[in-house]
Order: structure tokens, then C-alpha cells, then sequence
């Protein structure tokens, strides 16, 4: 198994968007990446307040571009 260092922030948003892919919830999320090396979990949860801030803008705006192509 390969082991990795979650402790730079580009790292920490990868392992995040691989982990959201493979279904593992965000409760769950520091146990999966912990099992596969150090995690800065301060920076792990600042990253995941980022990542899921980001989703929900973009399902927000591919809502609204629905709705509008609904309307026209």
C-alpha cells in the first residue's frame, strides 16, 4: 500500500474530490485518509469547508441554468 502525507493543501483538496467520487462521507472522511498516511486535520477540515462550499454553489448554479432554459 502506498502511503501519503495530507499536510499541503493541494494534496488535501485531490484526496478530497477522490474521496466524494468513491462515496466515502464526509463524516467518515479523515478514517479513510488517515488509513493512508498523516492528515492535517485542521487543514482537512478547512479543505472540506471549501470543497463542499463549492459543490453546493455549483449545484446552485447548475440549478439556475436549468431553470432558465426551462422558462425560455
Amino acid at each position: 500500500m502506498q502511503r501519503y502525507r495530507f499536510d499541503q493543501k493541494v494534496i488535501v483538496v485531490e484526496a478530497i474530490v477522490e474521496m466524494i467520487k468513491r462515496g466515502v462521507p464526509a463524516s467518515e472522511m479523515d478514517i479513510y485518509l488517515s488509513r493512508m498516511g498523516p492528515v492535517d486535520l485542521d487543514m482537512l477540515q478547512q479543505c472540506m469547508d471549501e470543497v463542499y462550499t463549492y459543490i453546493a454553489h455549483e449545484d446552485a448554479r447548475q440549478q439556475g441554468a436549468y431553470q432558465e432554459r426551462a422558462v425560455a
